[in-house]
């Protein structure tokens, strides 16, 4: 059973600054009878961006049309798309960094004075309907700044807390008809790296393992055991941090390595160590970014150390 996504900014868990803002200009442009301001979601993966460009259209009552950036290949893909939206409508552009330049250009055009601009010789122009454009990105720095500048709205989506991790575990718990006991509830919050994303899929997992035991109820004997067959550490650590720590400890002798001679050390793509396993590792103190690169912390060589005197 896949876990449903929240569809209203009340049952949305998290981000309270970015939801009030949201709230004033739903009730300001609705009051109006303007189109929701442009929106840029921006933050590492996991944290909400897609579920609340869903929401924002939800309570805003408008269509919503998606598109995935790295699938659109020229302006004309956007522009029909544009073309058919009514006063209010919303589409929304997930991973709008790997949006081409030049369709990026096209965009804020459409965006700024709500038109369509053709060259065939001679430059004609299409009227759009008001509309809004909700993007996400995890990495903000690859828009182009004109592009940037169009959006009335641009929210950086923070890291969770550990009681709002538990929130959302206890409302997809009750969504799944299951229980859950305090210490099962702690621990699956503390394996999932303050991350909603990363706990749904922690708690589809448990739920697999309570099936299989015939129970309704999560305990933390079934969330050891679910940890264990997917290699999780009681932190959230994964085969491939521990892979990283091991790494800066013996190989590189606790002196600091460039990001690319650790890519290649432990065979994990560049990008996939900055956005995935690093942030982690920082969050828990055990790796620090030095001017002269990745080094393993002192508390992170005892962990590595403990770590490796339990597998041993």
């Amino acid at each position: 059973m896949k876990l449903s996504r929240p569809i209203t900014l009340k049952e949305y868990i998290g981000q309270e600054k970015t939801k009030k803002s949201i709230k004033v200009s739903l009730q300001a442009s609705k009051k109006r009878n303007d189109a929701f301001p442009h929106v840029l979601l921006h933050g590492g993966s996991g944290l909400g961006k897609t579920t609340l460009a869903y929401t924002i259209a939800n309570e805003f009552g408008s269509k919503c049309r998606t598109f995935l950036a790295p699938t659109i290949k020229s302006p004309e893909v956007l522009e029909v798309a544009l073309l058919k939206c009514t006063k209010g409508d919303m589409i929304f552009i997930d991973e709008v960094h790997a949006l081409p330049k030049k369709t990026q250009e096209s965009l804020y055009t459409a965006m700024e004075d709500g038109v369509i601009h053709y060259d065939n010789g001679v430059v004609d122009s299409i009227q759009l309907e008001p509309f809004t454009c909700i993007t996400a990105t995890t990495d903000l720095g690859k828009l182009t700044a004109p592009f940037r500048e169009r959006f009335g709205f641009i929210f950086p989506l923070s890291p969770y807390s550990y009681n709002e991790i538990e929130s959302i575990i206890k409302i997809n718990i009750k969504k799944l008809d299951l229980k859950i006991t305090n210490k099962a509830l702690d621990m699956l919050g503390k394996c999932s790296r303050k991350n909603p994303r990363t706990a749904n899929r922690l708690i589809e997992r448990c739920y697999d393992t309570a099936t299989i035991k015939d129970t309704r109820s999560i305990s933390k004997e079934i969330v050891d055991e679910t940890m264990d067959n997917l290699q999780i550490d009681h932190n959230g650590l994964t085969t491939y941090d521990l892979l990283i720590l091991e790494a800066l400890c013996i190989k590189f002798e606790g002196n600091p390595v460039g990001l690319k001679n650790l890519s290649l050390v432990v065979n994990i793509d560049q990008s996939a160590i900055e956005t995935i396993y690093e942030p982690w590792l920082l969050e828990l103190n055990l790796i620090d970014r030095t001017p002269r690169g990745r080094m393993i912390t002192k508390k992170g060589l005892v962990y590595f150390a403990e770590n490796d005197s339990q597998n041993s």
